[in-house]
């Protein structure tokens, strides 16, 4: 892209658990350059093939991509993605557009990256100097930081606040526990296919997937994963909860007596809300609210299955 069509000055990739040190960065440098972070920016992607808009906005529409390192970084799904993004860019047109920022101590950087390219260290220089610098690489590649005015923040503010007022109208309707319903039903299915498919294409993972109205529960490695969806109200989604448990052995269910009384393992939930691009999505309590849409938690859903199975014993898988 030539420096009039980035999107984007600065795009960050990050861990979970670094969301918030990336949004302290993202607060010191959003008022003077356009920045994506995935929870201040989910109009931009809500609702999308999560692949293929984040392969775009690290591969090409970011000027500068700032990536939070830490062991772990391009192994968990979302970094996965950033970093073969970011890794083609870099062959394509060298690495002059990636700042990496190491967090572990002692401080390291991915082996692929050139040993030539620096890196902000951030305990040397702070927040407001990693800013400083993420700002200087900016222009250094092209851009123009400009200050924010006060018509454009009231623009930003008044979006916003219209937005919010739409959202809880619409999560207190009757329309609203529909469109819920709806995408449980959707996640049901997306879950159905993935299994299906998992069994078809291999001989040596042992996975079962039954439902019932507002229940899914998948077997496998002697483990069970349940997925329920319990609305509370006919109107109004208020403590309505996808819940996901993770058992050793078979999950309760009404129809099911079990010899052996399972074990909980975890659990996890999530709220279905919506997002500015007026697309529904699945949000995680906790992990920094990152919202799904069904065919994505599917897969995050099965992948983390999988690894929980991975670490079964052969005996007990057995079981």
């Amino acid at each position: 892209m030539t420096p009039e069509q980035y999107e984007f000055d600065v795009a960050f990739s990050f861990l979970a658990k670094d969301e918030s040190l990336a949004t302290q960065l993202d607060e010191l440098l959003r008022s003077r350059l356009k920045t994506f972070l995935y929870s201040k920016r989910q109009e931009e992607v809500g609702g999308t093939d999560g692949e293929v808009t984040f392969n775009a906005i690290f591969g090409k529409k970011a000027r500068v991509v700032v990536v939070l390192y830490r062991d772990g970084w391009g192994k968990s799904p979302w970094t996965r993605i950033e970093e073969t993004a970011i890794r083609n860019r870099g062959y394509d047109h060298g690495y002059d557009f990636a700042l990496f920022i190491p967090l572990d101590e002692p401080p390291t950087v991915p082996e692929w990256l050139p040993r030539h390219r620096l890196w902000v260290g951030l305990l040397r220089w702070g927040l407001e100097g990693a800013a400083s610098v993420i700002e200087a690489r900016v222009q250094e590649m092209g851009g123009e930081p400009h200050e924010e005015s006060v018509v454009e923040r009231a623009s930003r503010l008044d979006q916003s606040l219209r937005f919010e007022a739409h959202r809880k109208q619409f999560l207190n309707s009757v329309a609203g526990v529909m469109a819920a319903d709806a995408k449980f039903a959707s996640l049901q299915t997306k879950l159905g296919e993935l299994v299906a498919e998992v069994k078809e294409r291999t001989s040596s993972i042992p996975m079962e997937l039954k439902s019932a109205r507002q229940k899914i529960v998948i077997l496998g490695f002697g483990l069970g994963l349940s997925v329920d969806w319990r609305p509370q109200f006919s109107n109004s989604l208020d403590d309505a909860r996808l819940s996901v448990e993770l058992w050793e052995g078979h999950p309760p269910m009404r129809e099911i007596d079990t010899f052996e009384p399972p074990r909980k393992l975890r659990t996890m939930e999530f709220t279905f809300d919506l997002l500015p691009s007026d697309h529904s999505c699945w949000r995680e309590s906790g992990n920094g609210g990152r919202p799904y849409t069904s065919k994505e938690l599917a897969e995050y859903l099965l992948n983390y299955f999988m690894e929980e199975g991975s670490k079964v014993s052969p005996r007990r898988g057995r079981r």
